[in-house]
């Protein structure tokens, strides 16, 4: 994956992806993805403009996901994708399924500017008593439209959308996207001594991870 320096290409590219999981955390990458967002914005601020692409197939189908997936990526090529902790996660996780399926999602991922927010939240925050997401997204002061959602009980959402067409999983991954560009935006705005960051109201759990 490239990375030069802090140098910033343009669209940013929110990527997140969910997998199902009911089993536990997926350590060997044996899980199918079920859902995949881009959000893309021209500018640091989304009220500049905001484009996104969201995907959530069954899991027998998780090879159409990565079809479509690997054809969406052509779309915001060159451009800067902000994960979090998707060099250690969601990265490895995509290209590694999609050798499973017979598609290679490597190319299409070199040709974006990596940047980790995960990385550079514990590099610029560094006494958080927690480092997870949704836990960053509330001390910028951010709130949810899914709030009972998280990377471990996933699964639960993902079989209400099976069962009755549930949107909160399609809402979940995507507020995990649109998180990425909105920390990002945060950082660099604090960067310039203009975002307070506030006080956890209580201590989450300390576990880091994706959500």
């Amino acid at each position: 994956m490239r990375s030069r320096g802090s140098r910033v290409c343009r669209p940013l590219v929110g990527f997140d992806i969910e997998t199902y999981s009911p089993d536990g955390f997926p350590a060997q990458r044996e899980d199918p993805i079920v859902a995949a967002t881009l959000a893309a914005s021209p500018s640091f601020g989304l009220n500049g403009g905001l484009i996104i692409v969201s995907m959530i197939f069954p899991p027998s189908k998780e090879g159409e996901l990565l079809s479509w997936l690997h054809a969406m990526l052509g779309a915001f090529s060159g451009g800067s994708m902000v994960t979090y902790n998707g060099r250690k996660f969601d990265l490895p996780y995509v290209i590694h399924r999609g050798r499973l399926r017979g598609l290679d999602l490597e190319r299409p991922l070199k040709e974006y500017l990596q940047l980790d927010v995960y990385e550079a939240v514990r590099a610029a925050l560094l006494a958080l008593p927690s480092y997870r997401q949704k836990a960053v997204e509330g001390l910028f002061g951010f709130e949810r439209l899914v709030r009972d959602g998280s990377g471990e009980s996933y699964h639960e959402l993902f079989d209400s959308f099976m069962q009755t067409e549930d949107l909160r999983p399609v809402v979940y991954n995507m507020e995990d996207s649109i998180g990425c560009l909105r920390i990002l935006n945060c950082l660099a705005t604090r960067a310039s001594g203009e975002v307070e960051v506030r006080a956890p109201k209580e201590r989450p759990c300390a576990r880091c991870c994706s959500h």
